[in-house]
């Protein structure tokens, strides 16, 4: 997290270095993205960028905690509109990023991820906190709709749509298709729901 120096500066200081930075990593993949650029961008020294965060990684991470804030109300609004249902919230979720993808968040968040494609979604998606997500809206979730069998199985299955909504969402910022990583992720969720072991046959009455 940034230091208290950081959340001491006044509001425009710190949205210019968070501005420079959301650019910055939409410019170039984490791994090639310039602190000197970012700093430069914001007019603000070396040294002070150290003593808001610690390095680049945290500076990432952060913007990603953030994003993470933005898609928990919008997957709120998802799942009341829903009624709970959480694979149909996740479907609508997609769309509804799809729908405004011409506003500033969704752009900056579409940029991030198509600079950071490679990637591993798991990656990206442990930057956006699924676990806190979900504490958040877990009272929104209806249960009966689930077939959860052990502790652990929602947070399991919440992990799981959300890295299927990544990877839809960054394969259609690469080029992939929307409608196509639209039916791609009907389909992973159709088996996700309906599980992919085969059922015992019937017995046969005497």
């Amino acid at each position: 997290m940034p230091s208290t120096t950081f959340y001491n500066l006044p509001a425009e200081k710190r949205e210019r270095l968070l501005s420079a930075a959301r650019a910055e990593f939409a410019r170039a993949p984490y791994e090639d993205a310039s602190v000197n650029r970012m700093i430069r961008a914001a007019g603000i020294p070396r040294g002070s960028f150290y003593m808001y965060f610690t390095d680049k990684e945290e500076l990432f991470r952060f913007l990603m905690e953030t994003y993470s804030g933005m898609l928990s109300d919008w997957m709120g609004a998802q799942l009341a509109r829903n009624g709970g249902d959480l694979f149909a919230a996740f479907l609508a979720l997609f769309d509804f990023i799809q729908a405004n993808r011409e506003s500033v968040p969704f752009q900056e968040l579409a940029a991030i991820l198509h600079r950071n494609r490679q990637m591993q979604p798991g990656l990206l998606l442990e930057g956006l906190r699924p676990g806190a997500v979900l504490e958040r809206l877990r009272p929104q979730v209806d249960l009966s709709r689930l077939d959860l069998r052990a502790e652990t199985d929602l947070a399991d299955l919440f992990r799981l749509l959300a890295i299927s909504t990544l990877s839809a969402l960054t394969a259609g910022c690469a080029g992939g298709g929307q409608s196509d990583q639209r039916e791609h992720l009907e389909r992973v969720f159709s088996l996700l729901q309906r599980g992919a072991a085969a059922k015992p046959a019937p017995c046969c009455e005497s």
